[in-house]
């Protein structure tokens, strides 16, 4: 019984998030997950979906030679992936965490933390997802992958909301870019000791 209870309630909140962010994100925040135990998780996901992207590009590859000749190298290999995505998702649990409290949000770094790594494992889904599509209808799989990023930045706008209890989607989507923008700055050294490790 506990099983098919896990995946209906499992299915609800993966309904509730597509549709209802905000309320999403309450839920997942009065969970109280252990902190060791989200970031296990994030861990978790990083490596999983590495796998799911590597295998996308095996199975999907751009059609284009040009545009596979666009990818950057570190970004074909799996290792350099996984540390460029593992640090990429740290520094948005931080940001986010820190720019949002900034911003007068109240929200601590285990709400934000719960919040990205319940968007990793929408992601992993999607990408699971995509990956057949692209096989068969690549048009159709580029139309999903749009819709869904533009969804997808929704969704992290209203998880930011709730969990610095804003009620106010354009201080949200303010923190978003501040924190963007920091993101960028992080991922240039981490790029940068990535780049010289592999050299």
């Amino acid at each position: 019984m506990a099983g098919p209870m896990i995946i209906q309630a499992l299915g609800d909140l993966v309904r509730q998030t597509l549709f209802d962010p905000r309320e999403a994100a309450g839920r997942l925040i009065t969970l109280e997950l252990p902190r060791n135990a989200l970031w296990m998780a994030l861990g978790l996901m990083t490596v999983l979906n590495t796998i799911v992207y590597s295998l996308s590009l095996t199975l999907a590859p751009p059609g284009d030679p040009a545009a596979m000749a666009m990818v950057p190298p570190i970004f074909q290999s799996p290792l350099f992936f996984a540390l460029f995505l593992g640090g990429t998702l740290v520094i948005v649990v931080l940001a986010l965490t820190w720019i949002g409290q900034i911003f007068g949000g109240r929200g601590g770094l285990d709400d934000i933390l719960v919040l990205i790594t319940w968007l990793q494992v929408l992601r992993l889904g999607l990408q699971a997802l995509l990956t057949l599509i692209l096989v068969v209808a690549p048009l159709l799989g580029g139309l999903i992958t749009i819709v869904a990023s533009v969804w997808g930045i929704y969704i992290l706008v209203a998880f930011i909301d709730r969990a610095h209890g804003f009620d106010n989607m354009f201080r949200a989507a303010g923190v978003l870019l501040v924190g963007a923008l920091a993101m960028v700055f992080g991922l240039s050294l981490i790029l940068g000791a990535i780049g010289a490790g592999a050299i």
